[in-house]
């Protein structure tokens, strides 16, 4: 059954009366490990195209999914308000680093190993992004503050498409990288990765699915470059 949904472009947000402009030029920036066929078409580092793992989002009940934003925003604790404001102020990839260069020191890593960890880590986050953001602007979706003007967001909603979330697919993508090479701590970092995903929902910004399909996006481009790692014998720490 085909559902349609409100589109980000076409509708205000609370107190403007035009809708939204949108910057989708990220959505085509070149990428490391991953590359493009045409408009739509993704190839991986094999040159084998890539079928992205998300729901269309036509197969989405989003009326559904605006009564499970404003039952979490009616029930909010203290807790989930602190997680909201902390994952969605600032820069999400500098908290990431921060993670990785203290399980880094944790593993006793030299700086050749951190430099790789690094670079592997920031490149993955580029082509996550310029995949997010083509598929934002390719499938439109409304915010949750579009769908209610009256909804009492805890942080301000960005200005591009709500689906999928970048912070869920960039903590996706960052849950597989850091896991390879910090395997002894794979459990607290997919513990931070959810929070962080479940921290858009908190803030009243993101609808549920978009932070659950943008993880699984996110964990799916970071299978795709751990698979190339593997292949070239990039050591983890064990």
């Amino acid at each position: 059954m085909r559902i349609d949904y409100k589109r980000w472009s076409e509708h205000p947000y609370p107190g403007e009366q035009v809708p939204p402009r949108g910057y989708p030029e990220p959505g085509y920036w070149p990428m490391f490990f991953i590359s493009r066929r045409g408009s739509n078409d993704f190839l991986d580092p094999f040159q084998q195209r890539i079928h992205f793992k998300i729901k269309n989002p036509y197969t989405i009940d989003w009326e559904k999914e605006l009564v499970i934003v404003k039952q979490t925003l009616a029930s909010l604790t203290p807790q989930q308000r602190r997680i909201a404001q902390y994952w969605g102020t600032g820069e999400l990839t500098e908290k990431i680093t921060a993670i990785i260069i203290s399980s880094a020191q944790n593993n006793r890593m030299g700086s050749p190993h951190v430099a790789r960890v690094l670079g592997c880590f920031h490149a993955a986050v580029n082509d996550v992004c310029v995949i997010t953001w083509h598929l934002k602007y390719l499938f439109n979706v409304a915010r949750p503050t579009q769908y209610d003007r009256n909804l009492p967001a805890v942080l301000i909603t960005p200005r591009f498409p709500a689906y999928p979330s970048a912070h869920a697919t960039i903590a996706g993508c960052a849950e597989i990288i850091l896991s390879y090479f910090f395997p002894a701590e794979s459990f607290p970092i997919r513990n931070l990765v959810e929070e962080t995903a479940q921290s858009r929902l908190y803030a009243g910004v993101h609808f549920k699915v978009d932070n659950d399909e943008g993880l699984r996006l996110g964990r799916q481009i970071g299978e795709i470059v751990v698979n190339l790692l593997q292949i070239q014998n990039v050591s983890t720490f064990r």
